[in-house]
């Protein structure tokens, strides 16, 4: 029933050994672990259907997010290239699309919203002004992206405020999308701004992957 417990420390490895990877700019391994790891997540998200009150539904939502992801994964190993970097924007805004779509569905708006909207929003425009010099043609392309991910991060925390999600879903969720956020922020920053060491967006990405897959299977929880 809760099978999807017997992958999570496999996916826990697979996140160290690819945090590992970046490090050390092994983009073999990358290439490898990197994919395999985000199927882990895509397999912990299938097993949420095996679950006493799975909601089918928004388990499909979750997963054509991963899948989506995991085509961005096969694509985002050097990070250096800039081909690679358009193609997985692209990919990716897909991807984190699909997420705060599929939670908007089940879980609707409220009034709360509107001021985590607001944080984002001044959130947003900070990391915009910080990098903006830096950005250059790209100013279009990452004006997009970055709009998109704190809407995903909205939609997430909105969760709290409805009741078709558990609190730890909404836990889980917010965790999730907030991670992926804050890494793309870092690699961002590392990209625009200026060269910093990626010490917590490979953790965050691959980490926030593992927690948005957790949460199909959590409805029956507190």
């Amino acid at each position: 029933m809760y099978y999807h417990f017997i992958l999570i420390p496999v996916s826990v490895v697979l996140i160290i050994l690819y945090a590992l990877a970046r490090k050390k700019n092994d983009l073999k391994r990358v290439a490898i672990i990197q994919p395999v790891g985000t199927f882990i997540s895509i397999l912990i998200a299938g097993f949420g259907l095996l679950t006493p009150d799975a909601n089918t539904g928004f388990t499909l939502w979750i997963l054509a997010g991963l899948i989506l992801a995991f085509v961005g994964d096969i694509n985002n190993v050097d990070m250096a290239d800039d081909k690679t970097v358009i193609v997985g924007l692209v990919i990716f805004v897909l991807a984190y699309l699909t997420y705060p779509i599929g939670l908007t569905i089940y879980n609707g708006f409220h009034k709360p919203d509107l001021i985590v909207a607001a944080v984002l929003l001044c959130a947003y425009v900070g990391f915009l002004g910080y990098v903006w010099d830096g950005l250059k043609e790209w100013r279009i392309p990452v004006m997009i992206y970055a709009l998109i991910m704190p809407f995903m991060v909205n939609r997430a925390v909105s969760t709290f405020f409805g009741s078709t999600f558990s609190t730890t879903q909404a836990v889980l969720l917010s965790g999730g999308t907030l991670m992926l956020y804050l890494g793309d922020m870092e690699y961002g920053i590392h990209r625009f701004r200026k060269p910093i060491p990626m010490h917590f967006g490979p953790y965050f990405y691959a980490g926030g992957q593992l927690l948005i897959a957790l949460s199909p299977s959590c409805f029956r929880l507190p």
